[in-house]
Parts: structure tokens; sequence; C-alpha cells
């Protein structure tokens, strides 16, 4: 019997409204599971996958329904996903800053090369349409100059045409040597210091496979000593291979903090030092500068970097410098940069040095090859102030190195003779440029300097102040 006060009309509505609830929370989760992974890009960097520790091997596995099929002890292991939109997500990106984007494949990864396509091979929850981007792998997004010269790769998550040709236990990580890699600058901040943050960031360990297109064969040779640093695995140059390679996951491009920079804060506490730190551990083993400078009485060794390429900043009174060097008391060496030079010399000669002087440009990247504590004069071009704080004083002064600037003036530029000294060129280059970048190319590409040798001196005297001081402290 029904109590008193209850009747059956009230527990069939308490019924009826306790089932439209149900129904309505049941729907939310079926929306919520049916994102469309084209619509809605997460921003976010996935979990890392936690992979075999096994060699590289052949693989047998076929593809069937857009998925690789592997044996149990061919499949890599997956930590648990952080959620569950990362499980339907194949592809994702951190593409909210200004200089780079980081695309991520996070699951099994298949790399057609004769398509420059990763394909993602991992089971999905999701029912969403096959998602596909392309990209060029380097760290330069709004330089249309620089990503010109990158080869174009497509990310899709659409079901691949091969099977697995090679299978590799280790994560990719995609990246190009091509956009501005012939400069030596670039070469660094762009490839190998992008290549260090972006591992540490990430906390690869080295247990990472670098997976490079528009490969160089003299970068590749002129590097080798340092890329095998951030790997233990052979590097696969993505241009000329004829199988397909399946990884556990794959991250394409690379990550920058600014001009010779790097962040504690984003790369597990790691700083500029510690890069400098891997550079002397490569080239310099023992952890002992080599220097040639033994004997009593030595003089202290100044390294002039010289610019002798016809395309602007040159010295056109080398001679008259020179001697005044040596006459201030240095011994002094002129070093022309190659690009097939061997890094292992050129870190020798800097490191083993105690002043290092050069003309604004990307030579003065050779201060990363310098000792804590040595000495780094830069002359500093008309209209070209703010590139030489920004790109070298600033990185030299975390760095610990005795950052000494020699401003040129007006009677010092040849811009001097060709547009006279009143002129806007030389007066107020701000000004001239106007945030015109292509304007710069006048201060950059046109102009050469012709030192004032009583003011040079002066500069000189002070550098070797310094530079002594230093070689008497440190060898």
């Amino acid at each position: 019997m029904l109590k008193k006060g209850i009747s059956k009309t009230t527990i069939v509505f308490l019924v009826l409204m306790v089932l439209f609830f149900t129904s309505q929370i049941n729907l939310s989760l079926l929306s919520r599971s049916n994102v469309s992974e084209a619509s809605s890009i997460p921003k976010s960097r996935p979990g890392l996958i936690v992979n075999e520790k096994r060699e590289e091997k052949p693989a047998s596995s076929s593809t069937h329904s857009g998925n690789v099929n592997r044996t149990r002890e061919d499949r890599p292991t997956r930590s648990p996903p952080h959620s569950l939109s990362e499980v339907k997500r194949p592809i994702t990106c951190d593409c909210s800053h200004n200089d780079y984007d980081l695309w991520f494949i996070n699951g099994p990864t298949l790399l057609d090369p004769s398509t420059s396509t990763f394909f993602t091979t991992g089971p999905t929850i999701s029912t969403s349409p096959d998602f596909a981007v392309k990209f060029r792998p380097y760290p330069r997004k709004t330089d249309e100059r620089a990503r010109s010269k990158v080869n174009e790769l497509t990310l899709t998550s659409a079901p691949p045409r091969s099977s697995c040709g090679i299978t590799h236990s280790s994560p990719a990580i995609v990246f190009s040597t091509g956009g501005y890699t012939g400069n030596f600058y670039h070469q660094f901040n762009d490839g190998l210091l992008a290549l260090y943050i972006t591992i540490n960031s990430l906390s690869l360990n080295r247990d990472v496979i670098l997976t490079v297109t528009n490969w160089s064969d003299w970068w590749a040779q002129k590097y080798a000593d340092l890329l095998h640093r951030f790997t233990k695995h052979p590097i696969i140059n993505m241009d000329n291979q004829t199988r397909t390679h399946c990884f556990p996951s794959a991250i394409v491009g690379l990550m920058t903090h600014g001009p010779l920079a790097v962040d504690p804060t984003l790369t597990q506490h790691k700083t500029l030092l510690d890069f400098h730190a891997l550079l002397e551990s490569t080239y310099s083993p023992r952890g002992k500068h080599v220097s040639t400078l033994k004997s009593k009485g030595a003089r202290p060794q100044l390294v002039l970097v010289n610019r002798k390429n016809g395309v602007g900043r040159e010295i056109l009174n080398l001679k008259e410098a020179l001697k005044a060097i040596e006459e201030v008391g240095f011994k002094a060496i002129v070093f022309e940069p190659k690009r097939n030079g061997t890094v292992g010399d050129t870190y020798r000669l800097l490191h083993g040095s105690h002043a290092m002087l050069a003309v604004h440009g990307a030579a003065m990247t050779h201060l990363l090859f310098l000792r804590v504590g040595m000495v780094l004069g830069e002359i500093v071009p008309i209209g070209t102030d703010w590139l030489a704080k920004t790109f070298y004083e600033k990185p030299a002064r975390v760095l610990g190195l005795e950052y000494m600037k020699y401003k040129i003036e007006v009677n010092e530029s040849s811009l001097a003779e060709k547009y006279g000294a009143n002129d806007l060129v030389l007066k107020n280059p701000q000004a001239f440029v106007n945030g015109d970048w292509p304007k710069a190319k006048v201060y950059m590409k046109t102009q050469n300097v012709k030192l004032d040798m009583v003011r040079f001196r002066k500069y000189l005297k002070e550098v070797f102040v310094k530079a002594k001081r230093f070689m008497d402290k440190e060898g």
C-alpha cells in the first residue's frame, strides 16, 4: 500500500523526471566525444610516449584500415593518456608562439619519404574526418623568405598506403636545415641551439631520432660531433630515403627563445651557460683550453675575425688595424671563417685565446666558443646598434664575457662618401628605416668601415688591460 499523502501520479512524475535528466547527461557526454579534430587543434604540449629500449630493425608489419598491425613485442609502450581528448586527437599543435610552431603526432607514426608525409597509424576513438596539415619545420614562422627555402611536409590522420619498412623504438624529431642555415648565426640560433632547447624542454634525453629535411652533407659533416651529443641513434636524411620509417611518435619543428637565448623556466632549468658547457665538452673534452702561450712574458692573444666576402662591413684599413693591435701588446691572429671549416679547430683557436674582435655580423656568434671571462670586442657600424645589443651583447653578458663595444663614428663609415655626413641615412638611421626592414640593408650590405686609428688605439689599450688580466688569471 502507498503511504498516505503520496499519490500514484506523483510517483510516476518523479520517475519520468529521473529518466529525463539521465538522458540529458548521456547526450552531453556523447556530444563531447564527437568533436571534430579538424575543427579545433589544442595548443598545449601533449604527454610524451615512453619508448622501448630496443635497436631499430626492419619491420614486418602491415597496414589495415589505416592502422599499422604489429606483434606485441614490436609495439612501443605508451604512457596512459592524460585525458580522453589526447587519445582522440592524434595530431596536435603548440601554435601559440611568435617565432615557431611545434606539431606533435601523439602515437605511432609512419613516414613516407616519397611524399614527405607523416601518417598517424595508432588507434583512436574519434570518428571525425581525416585531418591534414602542411608545415615547414623551421623556427621562423613569419619569415616568408626563410620559409621559401624549407621543404613542406604533410601531417595527416588519413590511413597510409604503405606498411612500415624500418621500425624505430624512439620518437622522431623532425626539422629542416634549409632556411638561413648557410649563415653561421642561423646554424646555431635556428638549428643547433633550437635543437638543444627542444630536446631539453621535452626531456628527451638523447633517446630521439633526428630526422632532417633539406639535408646538406657539409652541415652533417661539420657538426657531426655535436649532433651525436643530442642523440644516441643514427641521423636520418629524409631526402634520400627509399623505405618508409615508423616511430612511436613524432615532434615536427624546433623551439627558439630569441637571439642566442635559453629560457631556464622552459628547459628544465637549462641556460645558455649549459649549452656553452656542452660545446666545451664536445670540442675540448678534457675541459682544458688549448693555448700556445706558455712561455714567461707571453703576450695576450687576440683573434680578429675578418669579414672578406664582398657584401659589406669589411675593415678597409685592416693592415693598419693589425699593426695597432700588435703595437699595444697583443699577439694578433686573423681568422676568416669558411663554411667547410673544422669546428673543432676553430673552437680550440678561440677558446685558447684571450680576446676576440669582429665587426658586427654572423661571425660574432663565435662568442659561444670563448672562455668565461674573455674579452669580446664588437665593432658596431652605423645603424646596427640595436642589432649588436640584442643579438650579441646580451648573450655575451649571460656567458660572463667582457663585452667591449667600439661604436664607429660617421667619418669611419663608407656611407659618408656616398650620402654625405649630414644625410638622414647617417644622422638618424632609425628615422631612415622607419620600420621598413629592407631599408636597413644599406647598413648591413653596403657599409664598410675605415677605422680612425687614434680612437681605435685608445679602445685597444682598454681591451688589452682586460685581456692581460684574464691571461694572468686563467692562462
